[in-house]
């Protein structure tokens, strides 16, 4: 249940797969403060790379092991320990994808090039003190909008990146295992919507309109000056979802589950994006680095399995994730994927639809869509301040869910069903729409 809840119940996010236009390779082979060369081993390294895990090993290696991967004082270039040998790993890039009524761009506080090269955002994180800031800039089109809801819900979305390994010699993307790594924490401020993992091109093939996300919005109380402030996250791997455009599953329902450890074993990069607010639309990157499990708390762990010792939290949950907010929201949005598919393998089979089913399944399509729309307006997941422990790894090697977990993850089931469950809705509106057939 943990599984689907975490796949079906983040809302519709659109997904943008991961652009393969081949840019010109240009990592700078000397950038201000960074060292010359990232993928120099006489340089100090990181031990989470290396394999090191004693003090001595490291010593013995000469590595200095630090979570940290990019802040105000590490230069233009993120440190991500797994550069292909081109040295273009870690490069900042932007980009912005206009909607239909609306235009979306980046107000940099300096000049930034479209160019793949490391001094690409040099001028921005100077005049950012050593962070990535900008502001995001919607406009309506004059002669596109019909309605005020094109101000409210702008189309169109901004976003950075940077990639793990670089790019090769003919400029595309490589990936990366950086399951090493274990997660990820970002230091931000602003409106930060989400982090997105992008794998690589068979990956992305098999989820089709799926992505691994985790939501970075701030809650809708947030006033401009705490917005103002900035917060620090980490995530562990396990604790990103799968989050699709409900659009796009409409025209092409057919993926395959991509386990998350697959994933992050051919990463590519990670990709913010930024959040539309008509009281901030200012971001503020401020630091990366590595998820570790030494500092997570091993005291006062409450795991379902009695003979586990626990030693470190693998994966957290936000009890505010288990309302009946989230509940309706769940439900809608199941039943749009259950009916999408059921109308898409009635539309391609061999027995030809009447008029009459075909206007009745996409109207009753739309109507649920429009019920997710509404049961999802307040339901956008966004980080909690105080996270529960929910997985635990074990002395003994194995692992143990929590007993806050596995009773709220009990409770939220037994709530879904009292509202009225899933499949037996779409299979009565299906069916109604399939015996006008006749």
């Amino acid at each position: 249940m943990k599984k689907l809840y975490s796949l079906f119940t983040i809302g519709a996010l659109l997904f943008v797969a991961c652009s393969e236009n081949a840019l010109p390779v240009s990592g700078s082979t000397s950038v201000p403060n960074m060292g010359n060369n990232l993928n120099n081993l006489r340089s100090p390294v990181l031990c989470s790379v290396m394999g090191v895990t004693d003090s001595l090993e490291a010593i013995e290696k000469g590595c200095i092991w630090s979570p940290e991967m990019w802040s105000r004082t590490s230069g233009y270039r993120v440190r991500t320990g797994y550069d292909n040998g081109t040295n273009t790993s870690g490069i900042w890039t932007w980009h912005v994808e206009q909607g239909y009524y609306n235009s979306v761009n980046i107000d940099w506080p300096g000049t930034a090039t479209a160019e793949y090269d490391s001094m690409a955002f040099a001028d921005v994180i100077d005049k950012c003190g050593g962070s990535l800031c900008g502001k995001v800039v919607y406009e309506p089109i004059e002669n596109k909008v019909d309605s005020a809801a094109a101000y409210v819900n702008p189309e169109g979305r901004a976003y950075v990146e940077f990639y793990f390994a670089g790019k090769d010699a003919s400029g595309n993307v490589e990936d990366a295992d950086v399951s090493a790594m274990q997660g990820i924490c970002v230091e931000y401020s602003g409106n930060v919507a989400e982090l997105e993992l992008l794998p690589n091109d068979s990956i992305v093939d098999l989820l089709n309109v799926f992505s691994y996300t985790v939501s970075l919005r701030p809650p809708v109380d947030k006033d401009d000056d705490s917005l103002s402030e900035s917060k620090e996250l980490c995530f562990p791997w396990n604790q990103f979802g799968l989050t699709a455009s409900l659009a796009g599953y409409e025209k092409m329902p057919k993926w395959v589950f991509v386990p998350i450890e697959n994933v992050v074993a051919h990463l590519k990069g990670v990709r913010f994006y930024f959040h539309f607010s008509e009281i901030n639309t200012n971001f503020n990157i401020i630091s990366i680095g590595r998820y570790h499990l030494a500092n997570s708390p091993t005291t006062n762990l409450h795991p379902v399995n009695e003979t586990c010792a626990p030693i470190a939290v693998l994966e957290t949950f936000c009890e505010c994730d288990y309302s009946e907010e989230k509940a309706f929201s769940h439900i809608a949005f199941w039943n749009y994927l259950n009916f999408a598919d059921k109308k898409y393998n009635a539309e391609n089979d061999s027995v030809p639809l009447s008029d009459s089913s075909k206007k009745c399944l996409k109207s009753t399509l739309d109507s649920l869509s429009a019920l997710h729309a509404e049961k999802s307006a307040d339901d956008v997941s966004r980080p909690c301040d105080n996270p529960q422990p929910l997985r635990f790894a074990c002395a003994d090697g194995t692992e143990s869910e929590s007993l806050e977990y596995a009773e709220i993850q009990e409770e939220f089931s037994k709530m879904v069903e009292s509202l009225g469950g899933v499949a037996a809705t779409t299979d009565s509106l299906f069916n109604y729409c399939m015996s006008l057939n006749n």
